[in-house]
């Protein structure tokens, strides 16, 4: 998430106490989102899971909604993307791939995220989306600029981002590690690494793995 992410209070006050509660509740929803859906979750259900009241609920936040896009905000914020090392535009994508990947699908955040991303009807959880892919877009963005592969960029992260979102919203299968690989290979135009041969031929035994296809 970045700095302009939505403003979601999160305590009433900067008391301890008023912030293991605030924080009891940001995890109760995030847990009942990912296990419930949005339509099924209550304020009081909430509000009993973080062993709090609905009183306690109604001081920090309007409704339910605004809990639980608060609650989207909060974990989404803690995904933050590894700093491009600039060294490999590949190992970036590698890096910042499995680290997200790793959120969406091994997390009960991926459920979360999954559970609102066909609602049509709450803004609010739609912009904690919108805020959330923006700063994806962006930190790829920080990987491909000043690279040979800065050309048609944003066609490379919608190829990128659209394996994860197909892969685990649409087709609801896991991806794996083999499978970021491939993508990263096929975005970059390179050719992708080959198991090794038990007996390589002299001649490729010290070859390279990989080497760059020229764009047309």
């Amino acid at each position: 998430m970045t700095g302009s992410s939505p403003s979601y209070p999160s305590a009433a006050s900067g008391r301890p106490q008023a912030e293991r509660v605030t924080a009891a509740l940001l995890d109760a929803a995030l847990l009942t989102l990912a296990e419930e859906g949005f339509e099924a979750a209550t304020v009081a259900q909430l509000a009993a899971r973080a062993r709090t009241s609905k009183q306690a609920v109604y001081r920090r936040w309007p409704d339910k909604a605004s809990l639980i896009a608060a609650s989207l905000c909060s974990a989404l914020t803690k995904v933050g993307p590894p700093a491009p090392r600039r060294g490999s535009v590949a190992q970036d994508l590698r890096l910042y791939l499995t680290d997200l990947v790793q959120a969406l699908q091994a997390t009960p955040l991926g459920r979360a995220v999954k559970s609102v991303s066909a609602l049509k009807n709450q803004p609010q959880l739609a912009a904690v989306l919108q805020e959330a892919e923006d700063a994806r877009r962006l930190a790829l963005r920080q990987i491909f600029i000043a690279t040979p592969f800065e050309a048609d960029m944003e066609t490379r992260i919608d190829l990128l981002l659209g394996l994860v979102y197909f892969k685990l919203h649409v087709r609801d299968q896991p991806i794996s590690p083999g499978d970021i690989e491939a993508a990263i290979h096929l975005v970059l135009g390179l050719t992708a690494p080959k198991s090794p041969d038990v007996n390589p031929r002299p001649e490729t035994a010290n070859a390279p793995d990989r080497a760059p296809v020229p764009f047309p």
